[in-house]
């Protein structure tokens, strides 16, 4: 039973924190509030802050809460797991949208929310775990990956526009030669990402058994299969359930119905990311070509008359599911095989 609840507001220099104390969800004493450096020496006294505020109570009682702002909250984070402090991440959308009305906007408030949230859902957050060094760094190699390819695309269109136009200037001719260049070294730079990207991936022998796995299956290149393995933390975040990744993935389909006035068929969510998203659409559309099952699966939905956006999505969501399944059972691609995506069946 959690008993003291601290909720972290992150900001780049400093954090606030908000300490309330708690039986089941009635506070037993006004809550206290506190900003410390967001760095070592802030961290460690904050466990100095709320060891003086707990009264003697156990820190298997305590729980810190905080917004996922990446850079900003990770520092703090492994240090409290590396401290034997129980540390959850959550979604600030999930945290602003749970808190009610709120009238005040500022830092305190905010941590003050937070810890609100803690205090009502700590039984259902995940707690915090540090991904491995290899993981981590496959995801900062990957995202900076993708930064490099935008550049070119930015780049390309913009010496495209110039060739299109028939007026002919120094400027023009400036500005094309000075794209060519630039675009010849960020091909360099993407190279040396997926140099990069292998090397860590062949050293880490987990990643490495995740990885051939699912590449196995047609359609999933080495991108998508490290995004995949990056945004799931090697399938670990969502513990082998293929709805909630799909859910995640902006692939899986809902409904609206409330009486008898609204009642609309069931369609994707724009509540995703759409740069993973747009691999797996990339790798489904692979995947009509080389698998001869999801060939087939495809040509028995355009038969059916199905919408083409329909057809795609469900076959995203058909090698995601085997994906998963695939993962869980430790077995890589057949095309004659029935994958058992069903996680309580398995």
């Amino acid at each position: 039973m959690k008993k003291i609840f601290i909720g972290i507001d992150f900001s780049k220099e400093k954090f606030d924190a908000t300490l309330i104390k708690a039986e089941g969800l009635k506070e037993c004493a006004p809550s206290m509030h506190e900003v410390f450096d967001n760095k070592t020496s802030g961290f460690r006294r904050l466990v100095r802050w709320v060891k003086a505020q707990s009264e003697g109570l156990p820190i298997d009682t305590w729980i810190f809460c905080g917004e996922n702002t990446g850079a900003y909250s990770i520092g703090l984070s492994n240090y409290l797991y590396a401290s034997g402090y129980d540390m959850c991440l959550e979604n600030a959308y999930k945290i602003k949208h749970s808190a009610g009305i709120l009238r005040v906007k500022n830092d305190k408030a905010d941590s003050k929310a937070i810890a609100e949230y803690a205090m009502r859902n700590y039984d259902k957050v995940r707690l915090h775990k540090p991904q491995s060094s290899s993981l981590t760094c496959l995801r900062e190699v990957f995202l900076y990956r993708h930064s490099l390819v935008r550049q070119k695309v930015a780049l390309t269109v913009r010496r495209d526009e110039k060739r299109l136009t028939q007026e002919k200037s120094d400027a023009r001719a400036f500005m094309s030669f000075t794209s060519k260049h630039l675009i010849t070294e960020i091909n360099k730079a993407i190279y040396k990402c997926d140099q990069k990207i292998k090397e860590t991936i062949a050293a880490d022998d987990e990643l490495r058994e995740i990885f051939d796995i699912i590449t196995s299956m047609p359609g999933i290149g080495i991108q998508n299969a490290t995004c995949l393995m990056v945004y799931t933390d090697n399938f670990q975040k969502f513990d082998m359930d293929s709805r909630k990744i799909a859910c995640y993935y902006g692939i899986a389909p809902f409904g609206r119905q409330s009486g008898t006035s609204v009642n609309s068929r069931p369609k994707v969510s724009p509540f995703a990311n759409r740069m993973i998203k747009a691999l797996l659409s990339q790798a489904a559309l692979a995947a009509i070509k080389s698998d001869i099952s999801v060939h087939n699966y495809y040509q028995r939905l355009i038969e059916r008359g199905k919408h083409p956006l329909l057809i795609h999505n469900n076959i995203k969501n058909k090698m995601l599911h085997a994906l998963v399944a695939m993962v869980r059972d430790r077995k890589k691609y057949n095309p004659d095989y029935v994958y058992q995506t069903n996680k309580s069946a398995a």
